[in-house]
């Protein structure tokens, strides 16, 4: 049983250290990537009833706007996008994602 509970604790370890080395990969999305997720996301809050279909409703229009924008700022610029736009697409981005998680944390506490 001792040796058991050693081993249990030496791979615990092991795989908490390699984890420590591994280097951290983020996933690189696209604006149009993670626009498509954050509405994903937020349909399953919706159908999960994390959120009302009110709120639901609110967030994905502000998806919406941000691909129309998205869609404006390629237009201007040959169909790509400046360094400064896709920066505030991303800003614009998590500033919806953050609302989502706070509305689904709120129906968590209630």
């Amino acid at each position: 049983m001792n040796i058991k509970v050693c081993a249990l604790a030496l791979s615990s370890i092991l795989a908490v250290a390699c984890l420590a080395t591994a280097p951290a990969e983020a996933k690189k999305w696209t604006v149009t990537q993670r626009q498509q997720a954050l509405s994903m996301e937020i349909d399953k809050a919706f159908r999960t009833n994390q959120l009302t279909l009110k709120e639901a409703d609110g967030l994905k229009r502000e998806v919406i706007k941000i691909t129309n924008r998205e869609q404006k700022m390629r237009s201007k610029n040959g169909g790509k996008l400046s360094y400064e736009d896709d920066n505030q697409l991303e800003k614009d981005l998590n500033d919806v994602s953050v609302k989502l998680h706070k509305k689904q944390l709120e129906k968590r506490v209630q």
